[in-house]
């Protein structure tokens, strides 16, 4: 494993993605804070998006060769989209989500967080690609 993998900092991500849920349920983050769910869902995006790409391609279990822009972003994009597609239903399934009339927008306010944070997992992975020999 390199010393600058996207593991590394993917781990450190979830790390700081625990702590942060566990003080926002202490203090009712989730619901005093309007910004607060929307940073949540980018950075496990972002992380989740890292995780995949260092999954499908930095590990060389699948590929040798690190992936240009678009085939890096289409990849934590759909990764980081199952997963959070995965999550709401299972949110659903159990009733832990708030039972409001804006249930189906905040889900797709969500999504879109997700998304961003995929994007920029895609990005990062295409940049870290310049500066690695394949």
């Amino acid at each position: 494993m390199r010393k600058n993998s996207l593991l590394y900092t993917a781990f450190a991500l979830v790390v700081i993605l625990g702590v942060l849920h566990f003080i926002a349920k202490a203090f009712y983050f989730y619901w005093t804070i309007w910004w607060f769910d929307n940073m949540i869902h980018f950075l496990a995006g972002f992380a989740g998006g890292l995780i995949a790409l260092w999954f499908l391609f930095d590990s060389n279990i699948f590929y040798r060769r690190f992936p240009k822009t678009f085939e890096s972003v289409s990849s934590a994009l759909a990764s980081v989209m199952v997963f959070g597609i995965a999550w709401e239903i299972f949110e659903y399934a159990n009733d832990i989500t708030q039972a409001t009339e804006d249930y189906v927008p905040d889900t797709l306010h969500d999504f879109l967080f997700d998304i961003l944070g995929a994007v920029l997992a895609g990005l990062v992975g295409a940049r870290r690609s310049l500066y690695t020999k394949n």
